[in-house]
């Protein structure tokens, strides 16, 4: 609706218009009162109206004559270094935001890729995965293993480092855990030749355990 007005002004009579101007300049008058009470800044006003010698202006036309001459006195680069256009203003303002949303999309990828990662773990085929998400997995992988590298150098630097009888404490995130996992690692090992984890039962060097714990030499 307000859009709509704003088209239709210009066919409005002049009586109208001049109504609409009191109202706006009587609101425009009482903002800059307040800005120049909270922020302690000195502001004028100047308005013209087509067809109109005498301007609108606020607190008063010495005043504000006073200080229009005062900001023209500067030199013209100090002026426009700080003057900001409409446009350059809404550029920032996109500017933030799409960063906002860059660093979003960011967090949401890393949490993304650490799921992935656990089902994984857990037995989800790598066949499954797209180029996107491998690319965001060799991402993740490079930068726990640049985290356990960081990790290791600490601890080798350390001054007094614990003995074997102390028992140390660290907190880690479920995938560093996994990094350390036995199976995982075995996994892993066998992941490039294909052969299978070994079996648990193999034989023995002639020695055969019967049921009750006893050993027995083979013939």
């Amino acid at each position: 609706m307000a859009t709509k007005r704003l088209r239709d002004t210009p066919n409005y009579s002049e009586n109208v218009r001049n109504s609409i101007l009191d109202k706006r300049v009587t609101s425009l008058f009482k903002q800059a009162e307040e800005l120049s009470i909270l922020c302690d800044v000195e502001v004028a006003i100047i308005i013209f109206r087509p067809g109109k010698i005498q301007p609108i202006t606020w607190k008063s036309p010495s005043l504000a004559q006073d200080v229009l001459t005062r900001y023209l006195s500067f030199i013209e680069f100090k002026r426009l270094s700080k003057l900001v256009t409409h446009e350059d203003y809404l550029q920032k303002k996109v500017d933030k935001k799409e960063e906002q949303i860059s660093k979003l999309e960011k967090m949401n990828e890393a949490k993304e890729m650490e799921i992935l990662f656990n089902q994984l773990v857990e037995g989800k085929s790598i066949d499954e995965l797209d180029a996107r998400e491998m690319k965001g997995l060799l991402k993740l992988f490079a930068a726990k293993m640049a985290k356990l590298d960081e990790r290791k150098k600490e601890l080798n630097q350390a001054p007094n480092p614990p003995s074997n009888k102390e028992n140390i404490i660290v907190s880690a995130s479920p995938m560093e855990e996994s990094f350390n996992d036995p199976w995982l690692i075995q996994a892993i090992a066998t992941l490039g030749d294909g052969s299978g984890v070994e079996s648990e039962q193999k034989e023995g060097n002639g020695v055969n355990v019967e049921d009750d714990g006893h050993s027995k030499d083979l013939d």
